[in-house]
């Protein structure tokens, strides 16, 4: 059974989503089975993620295809599946390159979903922005349900989509400058600001412009170019609005020293 739309933008799936989320979730016996996710990656303004059945999806009585869902955790802090947008769909058997379902994979496939490519596929995501991603299968027979078991089994955790480390300071800084009350990554009562552009390791000082020591960050990650500040001094006591001053400390490359605006 093929499930031809007229969807050829992902953005533009409001109206199955809004169906979706109508329908009773499926658990019964004799669902369709989970996939597994086998890999997934993050990057500068990239996500990449991978899953399998296991065998060819044409021996799997009654499938009907894949969904790809996300959230966006920052304007979504409800950690229900009801938070989650679908931004792709593939259906078993779908060979048409404009439809929105089609399905582009052989067997034991891995699907690389990135942002910054072209395609009906396309979706974009931001760095330093918070989000979680699931895959869920569903059947030919109705392909309304969803496996909520299948929501659960392929999220991911919460990730940053981001820059790699850097071999220089050049890039260094701190974003938002200034901070006005709010930034638009943050969730769930947190906040915060970010440095940008580090190496794998280095240390950040954070100072008062009467030079007073308030906080000291380690920054220690081979993949990801990003430190955040929760806007606390050492003791955990939030500080005060005003300017501060930081200084980026890497062993072999030098410092570099930046002035961030805390405005409440």
């Amino acid at each position: 059974m093929r499930l031809r739309r007229k969807l050829r933008n992902p953005w533009a799936v409001a109206p199955i989503v809004a169906v979706l989320l109508a329908v009773v979730w499926a658990s019964c016996a004799g669902a369709v089975p989970c996939p597994e996710r086998v890999f997934f990656r993050v990057g500068d303004k990239f996500v990449a993620i991978g899953w399998t059945m296991g065998q060819d999806e044409h021996e799997i009585d009654d499938f009907g295809g894949y969904r790809l869902w996300m959230r966006e955790v920052w304007r979504n802090p409800d950690e229900s599946w009801q938070s989650f947008s679908l931004v792709c769909e593939y259906v078993l058997d779908e060979d048409d390159p404009a439809a929105a379902g089609y399905w582009p994979f052989a067997e034991y496939w891995a699907q690389p979903t990135r942002s910054d490519s072209t395609g009906p596929d396309t979706f974009q995501v931001l760095n330093a922005f918070p989000y979680e991603f699931a895959v869920t299968a569903f059947s030919a027979s109705d392909p309304q349900a969803i496996n909520d078991a299948c929501f659960d089994s392929t999220r991911t955790d919460v990730v940053y989509p981001r820059v790699g480390t850097r071999g220089n300071l050049l890039s260094v800084r701190c974003i938002p400058n200034p901070y006005r009350a709010a930034a638009d990554w943050e969730y769930d009562g947190q906040r915060r600001v970010v440095f940008i552009g580090l190496p794998e390791r280095a240390k950040i000082r954070i100072y008062t412009v009467a030079a007073d020591l308030v906080r000291t960050l380690i920054h220690n990650d081979a993949e990801s170019d990003i430190e955040p500040w929760d806007l606390k001094n050492d003791a955990g006591v939030e500080v005060a609005p005003g300017v501060y001053v930081f200084q980026v400390e890497a062993e072999g490359l030098g410092s570099k020293d930046g002035k961030v605006m805390i405005i409440k």
